[in-house]
């Protein structure tokens, strides 16, 4: 029996901000890498576990623009290069999603709202968007290096493969500035937890309940502007998928990683 792993997860971190200054539409190139490795208990069917590990880059344009109520957001990508263990995933499956878009909305609390992927059921369409979720950072109004604060995130995917519930709880801490591609940039640290319930879909096992949680931490900038200048996370996730031809729940452990680089 053979799993794609399930979850790829999304990063635990959307920063509770002040709405910018009104500006006109900036657009941004990103690099985004994403390792996803994954560990499937098959004990309940007598086989050992199975292990994969995926690798994602993908090279983005992010347009960001006032617009009544908040800004838009509009996420062109370029190229996306895959490296899989998994044989379900594979550089084809990647090519079709190059000149994919996300498009969504900013509301004037900072919270994103409708980010929706083109082509909508490209498995890595869906990795890049749920990176995407992390590039509205914004920092608390006043806060000192050393502060701290707490901000909770829902997040919801709705698609042919996945219809899941996610909520995160996230603490950061203002941990001063650095020079980002030549800009003085806000530094902050996270650290979160989630929690995941809902439904995926697999090519060998049909539709399987879900429930996660997980842990992380990160390392994010921000210009002063409120652009995102890029950042890292790394979060481990314990998961149970539960489908009918299965004697019991079936354990999945995961480690994510992302990284997040301007591209001059």
């Amino acid at each position: 029996m053979s799993f794609r792993p399930v979850v790829l997860g999304s990063l635990a971190l959307v920063v509770v901000f002040s709405p910018p200054s009104r500006r006109a539409s900036v657009t941004t190139k990103y690099k985004i890498e994403t390792k996803n490795e994954t560990s499937v208990d098959l004990s309940a069917f007598g086989q050992p576990n199975q292990e994969a590990t995926i690798r994602i880059s993908a090279w983005v344009a992010v347009t960001v623009g006032d617009t009544v109520g908040g800004r838009t957001a509009h996420v062109v990508v370029d190229s996306i290069k895959l490296e899989s263990t998994t044989p379900q995933l594979t550089q084809a499956s990647a090519d079709s999603a190059k000149g994919g878009t996300i498009h969504g909305f900013v509301d004037a609390a900072g919270k994103v709202n409708n980010l929706t992927p083109t082509p909508a059921d490209n498995a890595v369409m869906l990795e890049v968007q749920g990176v995407i979720h992390t590039f509205f950072p914004k920092l608390k109004n006043g806060a000192r290096t050393g502060d701290h604060w707490i901000d909770t995130v829902d997040v919801n995917t709705t698609s042919a493969m996945a219809n899941t519930k996610s909520k995160f709880v996230v603490t950061y801490t203002s941990a001063g500035q650095e020079t980002v591609g030549g800009v003085s940039a806000i530094k902050l640290t996270t650290s979160s937890t989630s929690t995941t319930t809902g439904t995926v879909e697999s090519p060998m096992a049909g539709t399987m309940q879900v429930e996660a949680s997980s842990t992380g931490t990160g390392v994010y900038f921000v210009a002063p502007d409120g652009r995102y200048l890029g950042g890292n996370a790394v979060a481990n996730s314990d998961q149970k998928l539960t489908m009918a031809m299965a004697p019991a729940p079936i354990p999945v452990k995961s480690i994510r990683t992302v990284t997040v680089t301007l591209v001059p």
